[in-house]
């Protein structure tokens, strides 16, 4: 394999992938890590096009970044590519392509170095997912609060004056007459709901 088309550092890194293909999208070199892991979607990778190991879904987003950095070869372009697994599921990775050159300076590939991001993307779609529910408990809670304040609203006039009566009561009792443990969950509570219909009905 010429140097030309492989970076030291990365050739036994088992962290990176590190691929090179032509410009019809054939392999060229996978690194040690890269084989490992797609070794199995073509008995051999070299000569072989990279569609087969790109999810199907993603196959053309990989030809558009392509078409993109041959028009503009001095670009690195960052694109998220779906990888196949064995069982046919994917995981998720992330790639930069850049121009690859022969020694002297010409264009004869597509560099590409990715690394896995599968648990990144699994950690974003669980926000995602609790974002969602939280959204959707505040939204209920909302409408809830929407409801009893209509009800509490169309009370007659002597119930809302006795509410008020209560409110004001609990603004000038002396809690501290009563600090048993009992009383004081009792007072507690009392003040709590208080609170909670003072801002049902007065917002």
């Amino acid at each position: 394999m010429n140097d030309w088309l492989s970076i030291d550092f990365l050739k036994n890194s088992t962290t990176f992938y590190h691929i090179v293909t032509d410009l019809e999208g054939r392999y060229l070199y996978v690194n040690d890590y890269f084989l490992r892991k797609f070794g199995f979607v073509e008995k051999q990778l070299i000569g072989s096009s990279f569609t087969n190991s790109v999810y199907h879904q993603d196959v053309e987003r990989c030809n558009q970044a392509a078409r993109e950095l041959i028009q503009h070869p001095d670009k690195v372009i960052s694109i998220d590519i779906r990888k196949p697994k064995p069982d046919g599921d994917f995981f998720w990775t992330a790639w930069e392509f850049s121009m690859a050159r022969d020694p002297a300076g010409n264009p004869i590939g597509i560099r590409c170095i990715g690394f896995d991001i599968t648990p990144a993307q699994k950690a974003r779609k669980e926000l995602q997912l609790y974002t969602e529910r939280v959204k959707k408990l505040m939204e209920i809670d909302q409408r809830r609060k929407e409801e009893i304040r209509s009800h509490i609203t169309n009370l007659p006039d002597e119930v809302k004056e006795s509410l008020i009566g209560i409110f004001g009561l609990l603004q000038v009792f002396n809690f501290e007459d009563y600090q048993d443990d009992f009383n004081k969950i009792v007072i507690n509570k009392l003040s709590e709901y208080g609170e909670m219909l003072d801002k049902l009905i007065f917002g």
